[in-house]
C-alpha cells in the first residue's frame, strides 16, 4: 500500500458562542489553516507517530503486541465493526495511560485500535497549521484527519465503495472528498475521539472539519450545513492566554440563572446576530454586492463581541488589547470561541494590502501576540492516496 494522506481545517465561531448553549443558533465556519496526516504500512508490527510540531512528543513507536495484550483489548475492540461508531470503553482507556499518560494520544490509540484492531503496522506521520489548545478545532481536525486515513486504509466505506471514494486506476495518484455517507462515517467516529478529548463536546468542531464550509447549530436541531459562505478574509490572533472553557461556558450559565432579565435579551440579541448573518449572505449571493456584505459584518463583530464582553462577561484585557490594535488599523474584531483568552478573529477588508496586514500583524507580535491570515469556507476533509 502506498501512502494515504488526509487533511481537515480548522474552525471559528463566527457567531453565537455561549448564547448556544441558552438554545440560540451558533455559525460556525471551516478555516483554510488545516491539519494533514499521512499514513504509510510497515512490516515491524508496530505503530509510529511522529509529531514534529509538540518537540516534547516528538516521535515515538508502540509495539503493537503491547496493545493487543491489555486486558480489556479482546474484549473491548475485537469483536468490532468499523462501520460501526463506538464509544470508548473507560477500562480500555485506563489502560491505554498506562502505555502513556497524554490525553490526546490516548485519543489516536483509541481510534486506531477500534477502528484497526492493530491488525497492521503504520508510519503515521501528523503536522498542522493550526495552534493548539486556542479554541480554532486543532483536536477535531487531528480525530477527522486520523479516521479519514484509517478507514481509507482498511477499506471500510459506508457507500460500499462508491467511485467517488474508491479511484479505479491505480497508475494515478487520486485526491478526494469522500461521498456524504463516508463523510457522515468518518464525523461519527472523531465524535468518539472528542469525547475523550473534551468530555461531552457538541460535535460542531468535527462536524465542520468533516464537512466543511460552514454550518449552523442548536442544541434542539443539532447542526446544519449551509449551501453557501462569502470568501470573507480573516486574520486570527492568539492571545496565548489559556483558559478554561467549561469554567466559562459554567458562569454564563450562573449569570443567566441569577439575572434572567438582564441576560435573555443579550442571548435575544445574539440570536438576531446570526439571522441577520445568515441573510446577509443570502443577499451578497443574489447581488453580489461585497461592499454592503463588509458593512454588515463589520457591524455584526462589534455587536457580537461587545454583548459577548459586556453581557455575558467573557472578556480579557488580552483580547481588549488585540480589539483595539486593529481597531486603530480601522479593522473589526471580536472573540471567538469561550472568550477569556483565546483567539480574536479580525475581519480583514478587500483593499487591505499585504504590506497593510504584515504591519498589523508586527504591531500585535510586537504586543505579545500570534496571528494567522485565514480564509473561511474551505472545504472538509480530503484524501490523498
Amino acid at each position: 500500500m502506498s501512502s494515504i494522506t488526509a487533511t481537515a481545517p480548522g474552525k471559528i465561531i463566527l457567531f453565537g458562542e455561549h448564547a448556544v448553549v441558552q438554545g440560540k443558533t451558533a455559525i460556525a465556519t471551516s478555516l483554510s489553516l488545516r491539519t494533514k496526516i499521512t499514513l504509510v504500512e510497515n512490516q515491524r508490527d508496530s505503530l509510529v507517530l511522529d509529531l514534529p510540531d509538540l518537540p516534547e512528543f516528538g516521535k515515538r513507536e508502540f509495539s503493537l503486541d503491547s496493545i493487543r495484550n491489555l486486558p480489556s483489548f479482546k474484549e473491548s475492540v475485537e469483536k468490532l465493526d468499523g462501520l460501526v461508531p463506538t464509544e470508548c470503553n473507560p477500562k480500555f482507556i485506563s489502560e491505554l495511560n498506562q502505555l502513556i499518560d497524554i490525553k490526546g494520544l490516548h485519543t489516536f490509540l483509541f481510534l486506531f485500535c477500534y477502528i484497526t484492531k492493530c491488525t497492521r503496522g503504520f508510519d503515521i506521520h501528523l503536522s498542522s497549521q493550526l495552534p493548539i489548545g486556542s479554541g480554532l478545532g486543532s483536536s477535531a481536525s487531528f480525530c477527522v484527519g486520523i479516521c479519514a486515513v484509517l478507514l481509507k486504509a482498511f477499506n471500510i466505506y459506508a457507500c460500499g465503495g462508491c467511485g467517488q471514494c474508491c479511484k479505479t486506476d491505480n497508475s494515478v495518484q487520486a485526491s478526494e472528498q469522500p461521498c456524504l455517507p463516508q463523510l457522515l462515517l468518518i464525523n461519527q467516529w472523531s465524535l468518539q475521539g472528542e469525547k475523550i478529548m473534551h468530555g461531552t463536546p457538541s460535535g460542531i468542531d468535527n462536524a465542520v472539519s468533516t464537512l466543511g464550509k460552514a454550518l449552523t447549530f442548536t442544541r434542539k436541531d443539532g447542526y446544519k450545513p449551509l449551501n453557501y459562505i462569502p470568501p470573507l478574509g480573516i486574520l486570527i490572533t492568539d492571545t496565548k492566554v489559556s483558559r478554561s472553557a467549561k469554567v466559562l461556558v459554567e458562569g454564563v450559565i450562573q449569570r443567566q440563572k441569577k439575572y434572567p432579565t438582564l441576560i435573555d435579551p443579550v442571548s435575544n440579541l445574539i440570536e438576531q446576530i446570526s439571522n441577520d448573518c445568515l441573510q446577509s449572505f443570502t443577499k451578497y449571493q443574489n447581488d453580489n454586492d461585497f461592499q454592503s456584505l463588509q458593512e454588515t459584518m463589520e457591524l455584526l463583530f462589534d455587536m457580537n463581541h461587545h454583548l459577548l464582553v459586556g453581557g455575558y462577561g467573557v472578556g480579557h484585557f488580552a483580547i481588549d488589547k488585540v480589539v483595539s490594535i486593529t481597531k486603530s488599523h480601522g479593522l473589526h474584531s471580536k472573540l471567538t470561541g469561550a472568550g477569556g483568552g483565546g483567539c480574536v478573529i479580525t475581519l480583514l477588508k478587500p483593499g487591505f494590502t499585504q504590506e497593510q496586514i504584515n504591519q498589523l500583524k508586527l504591531d500585535l507580535k510586537n504586543a505579545g501576540f500570534e496571528s494567522l491570515e485565514a480564509t473561511v469556507g474551505d472545504i472538509g476533509v480530503s484524501i490523498t492516496y
